[in-house]
């Protein structure tokens, strides 16, 4: 699906409808806007809310950030 739009004097641009409804896209909505390979993408950012309970094995934040920066620290050790 290709649509063409136009880039208004405040470098906005449309989202032409079929798209909108495609992506779920809604007024007020934030969008993730990156250049990759020559080309702009736009993609819907992840909605918090539906991520909540998605780590339910973790009991505790304090002991798993401690547990995620030993990691990271192994990690940064080994790319140097």
């Amino acid at each position: 699906m290709s649509n063409v739009v136009k880039v208004t004097r405040k470098f906005q641009v449309t989202i032409p409808e079929q798209v909108r409804k495609k992506t779920g896209i809604e007024i007020g909505e934030k969008l993730l806007v990156k250049y990759d390979d020559g080309r702009i993408v736009m993609q819907k950012t992840a909605d918090i809310e539906k991520l909540a309970g998605a780590w339910q094995h973790i009991e505790d934040t304090e002991d798993f950030m401690s547990d995620a920066r030993r990691l990271w620290r192994t990690w940064k050790l080994k790319q140097s």
